[in-house]
């Protein structure tokens, strides 16, 4: 079996060193602190709950809606880390009560925003959705996080660069939406990153599992590339970032040089071999809705600056029209409440002009809507780009 936790398993499959960039100096920023994981019990957000426990905070609380994944990163925090008060609390971000109950008794320093969908293809079939959870439960997380005066940190995604996915539009709009808050003491950073190695429900994950039961490793395209870090990695960088901004920034992570899929077959192959297995053959099934053949770090026009720390960027996202944004916002939440899948997508496509829906989003919506709805239109809510 092989063990995706593992330091040189990473290295290998990355074709890289793996780095921890988490200083002591970094730890004690973050000793005594009340802090806040939504999406605890997920990849990233239980590798930040572990790193941030590390940290001896005052306070951890753990919000998450599987009663599963939550038991489990409590379980493994309260015996790594007895003396850290854990506060575990099943919820969902989709619930405003749900937030503001939680808020009202954590009173966080920081919240970091980990929970959403994050799967292309089902979210392809499935916007609203992924509208409640990854735009709507964002902005419930950003408003309780003005209302404590709480730092805020929305962990985003590669994938919301030139959004061709539906998961992707709905982590731009959340970006969008978050920080167009007018609020003077409200400080929110946006962290942009690419795909966890061996995150669950990843292609390596997923490549692995078939493996186990002998059948051929699927690959979208043999030219297709993609980014990929550990979750150690991403979360440290994270909280760096958290650390160093000032508020309004997007950060983008240095993931190193892109990886072509086939190359990451051939080295998983190597691995399975080495364990005792056999290496499985290789099955060509093309990209796949809402997939691009190469991801994209950062969007057209928009100057990326170097930090303090060498794998950490950043840019001040274009201007965008705070009031149109809120248009949108309510629009999407009068489609989901209906669950009118059509005039999701389309408000969706409003919220960020760049995004062009698959035609398959376009039949999934429609079956779901079950009629064709009227398609929305309204000006766009970004303007010119502006460098930092």
């Amino acid at each position: 079996m092989i063990d995706l936790r593992n330091a040189l398993t990473q290295e290998l499959l990355l074709g890289r060193r793996v780095q921890h960039v988490l200083t002591a100096e970094d730890r004690r920023a973050f000793a005594g602190q009340r802090v806040m994981v939504t999406g605890a019990g997920g990849s990233v957000g239980s590798e930040l709950a572990r790193q941030i426990a590390g940290c001896r905070p005052a306070r951890l609380t753990l919000f998450e809606q599987s009663e599963y994944t939550l038991f489990r990163i409590e379980q493994e925090l309260a015996e790594d880390f007895p003396g850290v008060q854990l506060d575990p609390v099943l919820g969902d971000v989709r619930r405003r009560r749900s937030v503001r109950a939680a808020f009202d008794a954590a009173a966080p320093h920081v919240v970091y925003h980990a929970a959403a969908y994050k799967h292309v293809t089902m979210t392809e079939r499935a916007v609203c959705p992924a509208v409640e959870a990854n735009v709507l439960g964002a902005v419930n997380v950003a408003r309780s996080a003005v209302d404590h005066d709480a730092r805020f940190v929305l962990i985003s995604s590669d994938k919301a660069a030139q959004a061709r996915s539906v998961m992707g539009a709905t982590k731009r709009l959340a970006e969008l939406a978050v920080l167009s808050f007018e609020s003077p003491a409200f400080r929110p950073v946006v962290v942009r990153f690419g795909n966890i190695l061996g995150s669950s429900g990843s292609v390596v994950e997923v490549m692995i599992a078939r493996a186990m039961r002998g059948r051929p490793l699927l690959v979208t395209h043999p030219d297709a590339t993609r980014y990929f870090m550990t979750a150690q990695e991403a979360v440290a960088l994270v909280m760096k970032a958290d650390l160093m901004g000032r508020g309004g920034e997007t950060y983008w992570l240095d993931m190193g040089a892109p990886v072509n899929l086939m190359t990451l077959v051939q080295r998983l192959q190597s691995l399975l071999e080495r364990s005792g297995g056999r290496a499985p053959s290789v099955k060509v099934i093309g990209l796949r809705p809402g997939e691009k053949l190469h991801e994209e770090l950062t969007t057209h026009g928009l100057e990326l600056c170097q930090t303090s720390h060498k794998r950490i960027w950043s840019a001040r996202q274009p201007e965008c029209d705070a009031e149109a944004i809120r248009r949108v916002l309510r629009a999407l939440r009068d489609d989901v409440d209906r669950n009118d899948a059509m005039s999701a997508l389309s408000d969706l496509c409003a919220g960020v002009p760049e995004f062009e829906p698959s035609p398959e989003a376009w039949r999934a919506a429609a079956a779901a809507t079950g009629e064709m709805s009227e398609i929305r239109t309204y000006p766009s809510v970004v303007a010119s780009p502006r460098v930092a």
